[in-house]
């Protein structure tokens, strides 16, 4: 049983007038930032998922020269920080993005 509704994950894509749907403040979840050419760059699971964007954004990880584009899913009430690192690392096992320093779920805790 996973702890993401089954289906595609939302698109933001921050530098376009067409943005898509916007992540949710203050809700868990799995994003992946996109490259240029579609693949996935860099996978991360948060407790937040709109202030870990920005954060991304601010930090550069997110280059507005490379037209990058967003995808997320927010977590259902059954998962916990644990759960999300777990599945953060099954994901960057499974798709070796270019970003990723790690294997994943090196982050603090969450309180849920």
């Amino acid at each position: 049983m996973s702890i993401y509704k089954p289906g595609r994950p939302a698109v933001f894509s921050p530098y376009t007038a067409k943005c898509g749907s916007k992540p949710p403040a203050k809700a868990p979840g799995e994003y992946r930032i996109f490259s240029s050419e579609g693949s996935i760059a860099y996978v991360g699971e948060t407790c937040d998922l709109a202030r870990r964007i920005r954060e991304h954004q601010r930090s550069g990880k997110i280059n507005p020269t490379d037209r990058p584009t967003v995808a997320f899913k927010v977590a259902d009430g059954r998962s916990s920080s644990r759960t999300r690192r777990e599945h953060e690392r099954l994901k960057i096992s499974q798709h070796k993005p270019a970003l990723n320093r790690s294997g994943g779920g090196e982050g603090r805790i969450a309180g849920r």
